[in-house]
């Protein structure tokens, strides 16, 4: 299986970003359940995946969606994605997760990526 994901660019932040993971299991075509919901963390960042670590494990053998929802340079993002993989790293777990392709989640990242690293680097300037 090959796990890393094919982009033209993934921000990897110095500070995480927090986030709220809700985790849903399909009950039918276009129907899902809410089994449980958690802090995690933001490590990383695409157009169409990202990078999240949390004290949770999930099974994934039950195929959960997964939505993410953080701020990035004042803008909340709710990113729906699969989990296409799962590693414990000490406490932690790593999780990598791959977006829905929906183009305007595409477009809001990058829009508030190019925010957030002006921000860092008027930031960094002081």
């Amino acid at each position: 299986m090959y796990y890393k994901r094919q982009e033209a660019f993934r921000y990897a932040f110095s500070e995480s970003i927090p986030a709220v993971c809700e985790v849903f299991e399909s009950t039918g075509p276009d129907e899902r359940k809410k089994v449980q919901s958690f802090d995690s963390f933001i490590l990383d960042i695409s157009p169409s995946g990202l990078k999240a670590a949390s004290k949770e494990a999930l099974d994934p053998a039950v195929d959960p969606i997964l939505v993410f929802t953080f701020e990035l340079a004042g803008t909340l993002i709710s990113f729906p994605g699969k989990m296409i993989r799962q590693r414990q790293a000490g406490s932690v777990y790593h999780y990598g997760v791959q977006s829905d392709g929906n183009e305007a989640l595409k477009n809001q990242i990058i829009d508030s990526l190019k925010r957030y690293t002006k921000e860092q680097l008027k930031k960094s300037k002081r």
